[in-house]
């Protein structure tokens, strides 16, 4: 499972484009599908960016780095995975805003798991390579893919978020989800119900 992981780690970026060329070719979006992918979406990213805000550009990278120590201040004091947590609600809303089938959707939700659960398995390994003892004590306070309400232990160590520059370090993620979503309305056939654009 672990050269699985680091596999899909570093081919994540381009695992879902089956999914997304059939979501742009069977895009059936409607008011319903579009009003509840948009509340989920948007949910996704407001969890994204209040990880970001507190682990840094290290979210960004494309090559393994474990940044410098454990982040557990935000989000991370509640779970392990807030990124992926996010980007698992910012996915399947726009899967649901597609409308293509139940099934299509449930599969994603399948092919997700089956991607990061690998993926967070060999992630937990070399954090235990680098930190040792302090990572263990993390997990065993911290669960994997579950929120808990309230963290068993308080951070010592007050840090607050930089959302102002977590907001600037989601722009890309921002601009392909806004895009996807066009995409999807036009496929949909909405534009030609536009005045200014069907003449």
């Amino acid at each position: 499972m672990l050269k699985l992981g680091e596999l899909l780690f570093k081919n994540r970026d381009y695992t879902p484009i089956p999914f997304v060329i059939a979501m742009i070719i069977f895009a059936n979006t409607d008011i319903n599908s579009l009003i509840l992918g948009l509340v989920i979406s948007l949910f996704g990213e407001i969890i994204r960016i209040l990880g970001v805000a507190h682990i840094g550009g290290v979210s960004r990278t494309k090559t393994y780095s474990t940044g410098r120590k454990i982040v557990t201040s935000g989000l991370f004091a509640h779970v392990r995975n807030p990124l992926y947590i996010g980007n698992f609600f910012l996915s399947v809303g726009m899967v649901i805003a597609s409308n293509v089938h139940l099934y299509f959707t449930l599969g994603f939700i399948a092919f997700f798991f089956f991607q990061y659960i690998p993926i967070v398995h060999w992630e937990e390994q070399n954090l235990r390579k680098t930190f040792g003892r302090d990572f263990d004590d993390y997990i065993a306070r911290v669960p994997r893919w579950i929120p808990t309400l309230f963290p068993k232990q308080k951070n010592k160590e007050k840090i607050k978020g930089d959302f102002k520059k977590a907001i600037l370090s989601e722009k890309h993620t921002l601009l392909a989800a806004v895009a996807l979503y066009l995409i999807l309305l036009w496929r949909s056939g909405w534009f030609e119900k536009l005045p200014f654009l069907s003449t």
